[in-house]
């Protein structure tokens, strides 16, 4: 002690002139004569306190997988002396170790029950602790060594690209099926599993997203998420001339139409443009023709699914029917 307040002596007076150094020394003073008086006060109190214990389970074989929870930590309400209870807040964060082969009955139940749990929080407070309360009171978890059944992942997934834009193609996801844990008769009744409901709007460009895989009761799924990539394009408005074709024409009849190709208006994105380039055509059916007038109706034909609002610039052209 003696040597503390020299030590701040000689500081301050370098400082500080001799009055105000004085009496900063004796105000410090009293500052240190009141924590050490607070501290052995408190050591010999009892006081209540909220405490933290980690738990670890040791020894589970990999195949076994828990169904239910089972805690990181546990919270005790303990009433210790002050003296064991600053030892152990400065100490290392306790932590009960169970071994999995001690609390398993063998047949689907981890338990450890309310005055085995109690017990095992004891070992880190004084004899004279006294634990008012233990959250959770046990630990009990259902768990299984059955092997995972693989079952297919839908999406619930509500897409709406912005203005102008389009989805191009369906979405990809990462995988397709994901492995479900769970006792024989929860297994048999679970054929896919869903994803939590996904909102996506305004959509402008390619989007990669996680989803989480919404859970189910008794169960457990693994891995709990997957990536999806959802394919977002710019559309574009083209026009192309393409061929008229002549369908269901008997085999000695042969239709020719004037004009034979037509001007076709559509929006697609630049990709299906340039992929679908030669799979688009219109089409004159000999069976819509009626002899009574020179001109039979034109339709659009194929269309690459990429194409919307397809329409074209006739609806109807000249024909000639020739016979064999």
């Amino acid at each position: 002690m003696s040597r503390l307040t020299d030590k701040l002596k000689r500081l301050l007076n370098r400082r500080m002139e001799p009055s105000k150094t004085r009496s900063l020394l004796l105000y410090l003073s009293f500052v240190v004569v009141a924590a050490i008086f607070w501290c052995f006060q408190t050591a010999n109190n009892f006081i209540p306190i909220e405490y933290s214990i980690a738990v670890e389970i040791t020894g589970r074989p990999e195949n076994v997988r828990f169904l239910s929870q089972v805690p990181d930590t546990i919270t005790v309400n303990v009433q210790d002396k002050g003296g064991a209870i600053m030892k152990r807040l400065f100490g290392r964060q306790p932590r009960i170790v169970l071994r999995f082969d001690d609390y398993s009955d063998g047949n689907g139940q981890f338990k450890v029950d309310a005055s085995q749990l109690k017990r095992l929080a004891a070992r880190f407070f004084s004899r004279i602790a006294t634990i008012k309360s233990i959250l959770p009171e046990a630990i009990n978890a259902r768990y299984t060594d059955l092997p995972g059944k693989l079952v297919p992942v839908e999406l619930d997934i509500d897409i709406e690209p912005a203005m102008l834009y389009t989805q191009n193609g369906a979405v990809v996801k990462s995988q397709d099926s994901v492995l479900v844990y769970s006792d024989s008769n929860t297994l048999s009744k679970i054929t896919e599993v869903y994803t939590y409901r996904v909102q996506l709007k305004d959509l402008t460009d390619t989007m990669h997203r996680k989803v989480t895989i919404a859970p189910i009761k008794g169960a457990v799924v693994e891995p709990r998420s997957i990536e999806v990539m959802i394919p977002i394009e710019k559309m574009v408005t083209k026009t192309q001339l393409i061929d008229i074709s002549v369908r269901n024409a008997p085999k000695d009849v042969n239709v020719i139409v004037f004009p034979s190709k037509v001007q076709a208006f559509y929006r697609t994105t630049m990709s299906g443009y340039k992929m679908h380039n030669t799979e688009f055509t219109a089409v004159v059916d000999y069976n819509s023709i009626d002899l009574s007038t020179d001109k039979v109706p034109v339709v659009v034909g194929e269309v690459p699914g990429s194409y919307q609002d397809v329409h074209l610039a006739l609806d109807s052209v000249e024909y000639i029917i020739e016979k064999y």
